[in-house]
């Protein structure tokens, strides 16, 4: 056995049991299981929550085999109980009896090998009864994970020894069971006795175990001495050396782990071809791993579940490397092209039994998508080895078609004046370009076309230069024609600010048009009118921009209290005069300067009317304008002339 301590210990035994059923059930189920050893029998009580409803012949599976793994060496009557937390009573049970392990010699064999006796007995002795009036939804540890788990799927408890014999009865004839292999269960003495010693259901799972004290119940020392069996010969030592015997199971995990893997690469249509061949070789490991569970393991029948899972998808997996195999055999016979008609041939023959292979797929394999997209693929693959034959026929036509629209282009090309006509001389080329560049490597001929080409690609591209020079002129000659219009347009309306720039932008379409173009002989006279109204127009805006700059200047200059002075503005000259108020105001300062000798009060009379005199002389430099300054009086006073 694992440990000589677990039959020894009840705490223990219980923490061995409570680990068996969460490996075998999942974390999912939180079971809690306390033991009791009383009578000459080891009582057994595993709790669960009440929202939770399990698979109780699993449960119980799970219990039995994790006991019988640890080899009484007497006879152990054992009774299991099922309860859900908030419920003093169980709802099921079943009784059995653990018998020792029992060895034989095999002949020709130093040591013993274990038989199925003690399985053998443990099967005969088995009792189960369903004390559940309801029909509870029983969930598989497999299928957990979906299960919708509902208080309506929640076992009541029997109430009384009669109802208990009542559906007991019932549950053996349904089971298979005889009536008198039942056990019977004395519900008060169950309260009276289990539920005493285990202590009422506690909702707090990790709190639910008694005090220490007083789960320090009688040990099954006298009943069990020493170590199992396993240890005595070599036959037990090899089965308790066997994958998921005597320890935890981390093939299924790893034989899980390599289907998944596998699984996501073959469920995936677009899956390349090493992708593939890696998912094949998982899926074997993971079949050779799953395989190697025995016989007598008690994840036997989950690794057999998996197994059946498994072998159609190695089967259909197979089937399709196989097929994968003859399309990379198809393609290498005509890898180097252009090839002869025998080995297309050759190569259809391939993809024909690839593509019939990759049909006997089912439709609900997982291998269907890949393989439906595979055989697609190569159906297109057959298709196309049809069209190679057609098309060293067709590259032929092409080849002499564009011969002939050759000779037809260079006779045109040479006669060519107008855009019409570049353009028909254009089509022409294209065309044989066309049917030469359409022509496939893969034909024989494919290396003279491509020579023909090569040797008339200056001419076609003198004749797309051509055209293109051709219409680019006539765009421009169009764009400034219409550009001159809207500008003389605005230049009448005296909108010289939008008149300007298409005046500017009519120039500069006007003289892009090249000499060699057919318009330019009637864009050359433009070009002068163009460039001489947009010089009228760029001086008039210029004058208008100086004037508007003037007024502005001016009215900032003149501005103050009491207003300095008036102006006026037009193209010949500027025309200030000095107000009443601010001559008399200047004219009483200076008086009351000079009475009161205040010489500082004088030079600051002398200093603003030169910096005033300044501001005027600049503002009609900028403007290039003179300008003439007249006092309150009408007199001219100062006059300023722009240089240059």
């Amino acid at each position: 056995m694992h440990s000589a301590t677990r039959l020894d210990d009840l705490k223990i035994l219980e923490c061995f049991l409570q680990n068996s059923l969460h490996a075998h059930l999942g974390r999912i189920i939180p079971f809690q299981v306390q033991c009791l050893y009383k009578d000459d029998t080891l009582w057994v009580l595993a709790q669960h929550p009440a929202n939770i409803a399990i698979d109780i012949p699993d449960t119980f599976s799970v219990l039995e085999r994790a006991l019988q793994a640890e080899e009484p060496k007497t006879p152990l009557a054992v009774k299991l109980y099922l309860r859900t937390e908030g419920n003093q009573r169980p709802y099921s049970q079943q009784g059995f009896t653990v018998y020792p392990l029992v060895k034989k010699t095999v002949p020709g064999e130093a040591g013993p090998e274990m038989t199925a006796t003690s399985e053998d007995r443990l099967a005969l002795d088995r009792h189960h009864q369903d004390l559940t009036p309801g029909k509870p939804i029983h969930i598989s540890a497999d299928r957990m994970e979906n299960a919708d788990f509902t208080p309506s799927t929640v076992p009541e408890i029997v109430p009384n020894d009669e109802e208990i014999v009542s559906l007991a009865t019932q549950s053996s004839y349904k089971s298979g069971y005889s009536s008198d292999r039942l056990v019977k269960i004395d519900a008060d003495a169950f309260v009276a006795n289990i539920e005493h010693s285990f202590g009422t259901t506690n909702k707090n799972y990790h709190s639910a175990y008694p005090p220490a004290a007083n789960r320090k119940s009688k040990m099954l020392l006298p009943l069990i001495g020493g170590l199992g069996l396993l240890a005595l010969g070599s036959g037990a030592g090899y089965m308790g050396t066997r994958p998921c015997v005597l320890s935890a199971c981390p093939e299924l995990n790893t034989a899980s782990q390599l289907t998944q893997s596998s699984l996501v690469a073959i469920e995936n249509p677009k899956a390349t071809g090493q992708d593939v061949l890696t998912a094949q070789k998982q899926l074997h490991q993971s079949v050779d791993t799953l395989n190697s569970i025995p016989v007598w393991s008690d994840k036997y029948d989950t690794a057999q579940k998996s197994l059946q899972i498994a072998a159609p998808l190695v089967a259909d997996l197979d089937t399709t490397v196989a097929a994968m195999n003859k399309a990379y055999q198809a393609t290498n016979l005509v890898k180097t092209q252009p090839v002869a008609v025998g080995q297309w041939q050759q190569s259809k023959q391939l993809w024909t039994e690839s593509v019939g292979s990759l049909g006997t797929i089912a439709t609900q394999s997982k291998l269907f998508p890949l393989a439906h997209q595979k055989r697609t693929d190569y159906q297109g693959r057959l298709a196309d080895i049809d069209r190679r034959i057609e098309a060293e026929t067709t590259a032929e036509r092409q080849l002499k078609s564009a011969t002939e629209g050759i000779k037809a282009a260079q006779q045109a090309q040479t006669s060519a004046v107008s855009l019409a006509q570049w353009r028909e001389v254009k089509t022409q080329w294209d065309g044989a370009n066309t049917q030469l560049t359409s022509i496939p490597p893969t034909t024989t001929i494919y290396p003279q076309a491509q020579a023909l080409l090569k040797s008339v690609q200056p001419q076609m591209t003198a004749a797309q230069e051509k055209v293109g020079e051709e219409e680019k002129a006539t765009q421009n000659y169009n764009k400034a024609v219409k550009l001159a219009q809207s500008a003389k347009l605005m230049q009448k309306n005296n909108l010289l600010d939008r008149s300007l720039p298409e005046w500017n932008q009519a120039v500069v379409a006007i003289q892009s048009i090249p000499p060699t173009s057919s318009v330019y002989t009637q864009a050359k006279p433009l070009i002068a009118e163009y460039t001489k109204n947009f010089q009228q127009v760029e001086t008039q805006f210029k004058a208008t921009q100086r004037m508007a700059m003037a007024n502005r200047d001016l009215q900032r200059t003149c501005a103050g209290n009491p207003q300095i002075c008036s102006y006026a503005v037009n193209n010949k000259a500027i025309v200030v005069r000095l107000t009443p108020l601010y001559a008399q105001t200047l004219m009483q300062t200076a008086l009351v300067a000079s009475a009161q000798g205040n010489g500082n009060a004088k030079v600051g009379i002398i200093n603003h009317v030169n910096t005033l005199g300044n501001a005027l002389q600049a503002i009609g430099e900028n403007a290039k304008l003179p300008i003439e300054v007249y006092g309150a009086d009408g007199k001219q006073i100062q006059t300023y002339r722009p240089q240059g």
